[in-house]
Formats: structure tokens, sequence, C-alpha cells
């Protein structure tokens, strides 16, 4: 792993641990694109590195549902997600999946 990999996760894991924002969740948007992708890996990889008993702060990874997008690209990110939600709860890790979709027009 570079350095400067190693330089992101530990500001990841410095910023995740602030005794002032500890009760404050943090919220990464995921699109499954390659940008979201790195940003939850990189966090991942912080997290375990951090002792069961200091991830008190709950991760949430929100993915919006546009209604338009490609079938073929829906049932994608909703397999990736699934896989994400299931390797937290096996690893331990606080982190959340919220599937969101825009509200219907009155």
């Amino acid at each position: 792993m570079s350095t400067r990999i190693r330089h992101i996760i530990s500001e990841i894991k410095d910023q995740y641990l602030l005794f002032e924002d500890f009760c404050r969740p943090w919220i990464i948007g995921f699109s499954g694109g390659k940008d979201s992708t790195a940003m939850l890996q990189l966090v991942w990889l912080a997290l375990k590195q951090i002792p069961n008993q200091n991830r008190k702060r709950n991760i949430y990874v929100v993915c919006n549902d546009t209604l338009v997008e490609n079938p073929i690209v829906v049932e994608y990110v909703s397999g990736v997600l699934n896989k994400i939600e299931q390797a937290a709860v096996e690893q331990g890790l606080p982190i959340k999946i919220q599937k969101t979709i825009p509200r219907s027009r009155p």
C-alpha cells in the first residue's frame, strides 16, 4: 500500500475517533462508481484498523435510485449493496445501507 493511501487512511481514523463528533454519524453517498467505491473502501480499511470497542460512530452508505437508471445498473448496484451490508455484519463494522428513491409528486 502506498504512503499516500496509508496517510489518507490514518486521517480517516483520526476524524472517525474525534471525541466531540463521536455521536454524529457519517454518510457516504454511494453510486457504485469508481469515486464512491474508492471512498467506501478507504473508510472500510480505516475502520478495520480501529479496535471493535472504539467503532461507535455509525456510517450510512446511502444510494439513491432515481428511477431512470438502466435496469442492469440497478441490479448491479443492488447486488453490490447487499454484499457490502453482509460483509459489514460479518466483520462487525458499523456500516448500514440506506436506499432512497425520489418522492412522488402529488
